[in-house]
């Protein structure tokens, strides 16, 4: 039933020392008064008080709280209204994660077996809805959808779970195309969209799938209504980018090795644009450590201002390991290697190990490690943004997984096979410890 079991008393309040402390009423803007129970969540459907509990622990653990800020990530929830929130497959989608996320963090087996009952009844509404091009296109089930898509990061237990939860990203996809522009009209619809497109994004380069035209021109759109200088709204276009070459490699549309090479490095060249001009505000500091740490991969590691910021620094660098990996076997493949070959080769490989370092230096603040340097400001004062721990570690896994498997020592290797099993041990998410068994076995998830 889990991966890992910790024999912790399941109705305790312990909090580990990787997370946050949580507070006892979800932070959103439609809890009003702190005295309000979480059934007014659920448009004052009357919730028992495990659920209710579960529900709060889900929203103020596991979704970003809303800042005003355009990142995704659930935090658009509290400005739908009852309408909206009273929609039976959002009832249903919304207590299967959170009983999800509350089960699997506390070891609650029995609340997991309901989580998973509240799991059918979801995809039993949410399929009566798409029988309907009006009800398929509402708000309601697309965050229905995005619901169950991390209901499955919370409780996959096998290594095929990126196909299963590939096919909740197609349907939001289809949905998506459907509403077409007027979505991304609003700020909750440019936040639904951003974290769809994300989620969609990640998933394509990982399987090397060409993200759905609907999609990209949806994005195309978004520009009218977003800061098109934001560092992620300007990844987006290059992961756009790098998910047809991936694509057009895979189906050997592109197959010349030369010409494979010059068109990573021109994304790359992208890459490295993006990452050598971000605003003062996206810097991260690079700490040296007095003494070594066995949560420390080395002798040092980034402070970034929150794990929004980390994350897109790190989707750059994944990025940048598909095409140095991919410039390193069209290499490999050319038997008849020249000077200039041997160098480019030597090059991808230095770039591969930094980029390798680089993710590992940004996993003790996920993990809620950073000693404090004297003179500076407290890390909990400055870096949350609205981001609790456990949400930002979602943007974490993708990098983390690719890290791990483009190791270059067994030494960065097991060191990443023990974080994801921290991590999952931390946050109860099992996909940590899937990862922690692709890694071990060594094997690619998506082949």
């Amino acid at each position: 039933m889990f991966l890992h079991h910790n024999p912790e008393n399941p109705d305790s309040d312990y909090v580990p020392n990787a997370t946050i402390a949580l507070p006892v009423i979800c932070n959103t803007a439609r809890v009003q008064n702190p005295a309000l129970s979480t059934a007014n969540i659920l448009g004052g459907t009357i919730v028992q008080s495990t659920e209710s509990r579960a529900i709060e622990f889900f929203m103020s653990a596991h979704t970003f709280h809303n800042t005003g800020l355009i990142r995704g990530h659930f935090e658009y929830l509290s400005t739908f209204n009852d309408d909206v929130m009273n929609e039976q497959r959002i009832v249903a989608s919304l207590r299967a994660v959170a009983l999800a996320a509350y089960a699997t963090k506390f070891q609650h087996v029995a609340l997991l077996k309901k989580a998973r009952q509240y799991y059918v009844a979801a995809l039993r509404h949410i399929n009566a809805a798409l029988l309907s091009c009006h009800e398929a296109a509402k708000n309601a089930t697309i965050i229905s959808i995005l619901f169950l898509n991390t209901f499955e990061a919370l409780t996959c237990e096998s290594e095929d779970f990126p196909c299963q939860r590939e096919t909740h990203l197609k349907g939001v996809a289809s949905i998506l195309d459907i509403r077409g522009v007027g979505l991304v009209q609003s700020r909750p619809g440019l936040q639904l969209f951003r974290q769809t497109l994300l989620c969609i994004s990640v998933t394509c380069l990982m399987r090397s799938f060409r993200i759905p035209m609907g999609l990209v021109k949806l994005h195309r759109h978004t520009a009218a209504y977003m800061d098109t200088s934001d560092p992620a709204w300007k990844l987006s276009d290059i992961m756009i980018e790098l998910s047809y070459f991936r694509a057009m490699v895979k189906d050997c549309t592109l197959c010349d090795p030369e010409k494979i090479i010059a068109s990573a490095k021109e994304i790359d060249h992208n890459l490295c644009s993006l990452a050598g001009n971000m605003p003062e505000a996206w810097q991260f500091q690079v700490i040296e450590l007095v003494t070594t740490s066995e949560l420390v991969m080395g002798t040092q590691y980034h402070v970034y201002p929150d794990a929004w910021v980390a994350g897109v620094w790190n989707n750059i660098r994944t990025c940048r390991l598909l095409l140095h990996g991919e410039i390193k076997q069209q290499l490999e493949s050319v038997l008849d290697t020249s000077l200039y070959d041997a160098v480019q080769y030597q090059h991808s490989v230095i770039i591969m190990q930094q980029v390798v370092s680089d993710i590992c230096a940004s996993v003790p603040q996920y993990c809620g490690y950073l000693p404090v340097k004297s003179g500076s400001v407290s890390y909990t004062q400055t870096v949350s943004n609205g981001i609790p721990a456990i949400a930002g570690i979602y943007l974490l896994f993708w990098p983390l997984l690719y890290a791990g498997q483009m190791a270059s020592s067994e030494y960065q290797r097991d060191w990443v096979i023990n974080r994801m099993r921290y991590i999952g041990e931390t946050t109860g998410i099992q996909q940590a410890f899937v990862f922690e068994a692709i890694l071990k076995r060594g094997v690619d998830p998506v082949q």
